[in-house]
């Protein structure tokens, strides 16, 4: 028995949906890698820690990130110049300290005498250079790359732990992008590690330092003893990858993990009587959207005035509170309070499902033809199939029809973030995680012409974005994000349903403060209780 509106898997072997099973399935068969080096090798007597995350890495190569996922690695193996401290706040990590010119365009840093790569190697200017160089290089494919590092025109080596940065134009958001969309890697290891250096061993500078991996089972880290000040508590960290939620649930609940991440609402609730399990929510600029293929999907969809109605034929309140239960904040922009420029006045698309209709015909949309919606299964995001059936119950009840393909997140991130947008996806359940109170990454990837998350391409929104950043102070630049978020409001390339608070089971005898506004575990300051 399918759910109303769900695709029957039978028809799942069409062209595009097939082509990400592939790729999942190749990665599913590769052999578990692992190994330790110099520093790693020696155990360190400290108690040990076990994660249940929803899903596995979809890399191990800090310039082919694909996915908000990927930072449950990431963000513990590897760091940027600067990255967030434990309040959100921009911190400098490998650097020292920098300074900046008077127009915005030249950035000296000053590396950390005390910062290591985890096979002992010091961290260098000629480093961080390599680290640009080899993000940039076309053969590398750096979804990421339009961000941050593609601004930059060049890194000068001034002194072994003294480097220039030159951007090509001013970037109000360079520091603040430092951490996630730009990690240092070391010169020595990719060029002697060969071809794919980091499957066959990442080497970071984080507080973490990988161990093996299993693919689709597990993630082993240990505790970098030699890290420059954020010595963790704990030796070897697993990582266990369990999809299921009731399945991860239970393991906090008989102590099998001792951390548990993306707790659906549903099962936060009664946990939090569990004698042995605290909840811990934190604020998470994770936004939950449907994406709408304006590209070459419905031909209705290319319509601005169809795609503002499909935004009011949904009650996201309604909707929230049945699957979210009061751990989402509804939004009718987007963005969310806190991002900068956010603060824009519009007259909403409020949930109006008898004018959704009559919009929808007066554009001469097409009924007949259903809107084929792709969904994320279990893992990543909470309440993700209720939320899809329930947007499609919305747009049924105004006489769209709708098909749904829910598929497990790698498969569903080769289409969502697929070079060649299949058109025979209409609709995207998806989320999108802002790292820092500025939008400018979320936008450039989302909604930029061409970029990897892009379904929708506009040459005049193009320019404002490519504005966005060329400003020298905040107040000059605030107005002009507040008109990108106008003009986004009215063009509508996505439907925005809310911004989801990180939700995490933590066993009594540990105590920790997650980093707020991030989507995935960073667990340097996890302690005993």
């Amino acid at each position: 028995m399918t759910c109303p509106g769900v695709m029957h898997p039978s028809e799942r072997g069409k062209r595009g949906f097939a082509i990400g099973r592939r790729s999942v399935i190749g990665a599913g068969i590769a052999t578990a890698i692992g190994g330790t080096r110099g520093v790693l090798a020696q155990g360190t007597g400290k108690p040990s820690l076990t994660v249940a995350i929803g899903t596995d890495a979809t890399t191990m190569d800090p310039c082919r990130i694909a996915g908000g996922n990927d930072y449950f690695f990431f963000a513990n193996v590897f760091e940027g110049l600067y990255g967030p401290d434990e309040n959100g706040r921009s911190t400098p990590l490998l650097a020292e300290s920098h300074t900046v010119s008077p127009d915005g365009l030249t950035w000296d840093f000053t590396l950390r005498a005390n910062a290591r790569f985890h096979n002992g190697e010091p961290v260098t200017a000629e480093d961080v250079r390599f680290s640009w160089q080899r993000a940039i290089d076309p053969a590398t494919r750096n979804p990421r790359a339009s961000v941050l590092v593609a601004n930059i025109a060049d890194v000068e080596v001034l002194e072994l732990r003294r480097c220039r940065v030159k951007l090509k134009r001013r970037d109000a958001t360079f520091l603040d992008n430092c951490g996630e969309y730009w990690y240092i890697i070391s010169k020595k290891h990719v060029e002697s590690a060969g071809e794919n250096p980091f499957d066959r061993m990442p080497v970071g500078t984080g507080p973490f330092a990988f161990v093996e991996r299993r693919i689709r089972s597990s993630i082993k880290l240990r505790g970098f003893e030699q890290h420059w000040g954020r010595v963790p508590a704990f030796g070897d960290v697993l990582m266990k990858i369990v999809p299921d939620d009731q399945s991860r649930v239970a393991q906090i609940q008989t102590g099998e993990s001792d951390l548990v991440i993306n707790i659906p609402p549903v099962l936060a609730a009664p946990l939090q009587r569990a004698p042995n399990v605290q909840i811990i929510r934190a604020p998470s600029f994770q936004n939950i959207y449907l994406a709408i293929n304006a590209l070459n999907g419905h031909p209705g969809l290319r319509k601005a005035e169809v795609r503002r109605a499909l935004t009011m034929a949904i009650d996201r309140q309604a909707l929230a509170r049945a699957t979210m239960l009061g751990f989402a904040q509804t939004t009718e922009l987007l963005c969310q309070t806190g991002v900068f420029g956010c603060d824009v006045t519009v007259t909403p698309h409020a949930f109006d499902a008898n004018r959704a209709r009559e919009l929808l015909t007066q554009a001469g949309f097409d009924f007949s033809r259903p809107l084929r919606i792709l969904g994320q299964g279990t893992g990543r995001v909470p309440q993700a199939r209720e939320t899809v059936q329930g947007a499609a119950a919305f747009l049924n009840r105004i006489g769209i029809r709708t098909e749904i393909n829910m598929l497990d997140y790698g498969a569903w991130l080769s289409i969502y973030g697929g070079r060649e947008k299949d058109p025979n996806v209409d609709l995207i359940f998806a989320n999108f995680t802002d790292y820092n109170a500025d939008p400018s990454g979320r936008l450039l990837r989302q909604i930029r012409s061409g970029s990897a998350y892009s379904w929708y391409s506009n040459p005049e929104v193009d320019a404002m974005l490519d504005r966005m950043n060329d400003f020298a102070s905040a107040d000059e630049r605030r107005p002009f994000v507040r008109q990108i978020f106008k003009r986004l409001h009215e063009e509508a390339p996505l439907i925005p349903l809310w911004t989801v608070d990180s939700i995490y089971g933590l066993g009594r005898r540990l105590q920790w403060k997650p980093t707020p506004n991030v989507s995935w575990p960073v667990l340097f300051n996890v302690r005993t209780a």
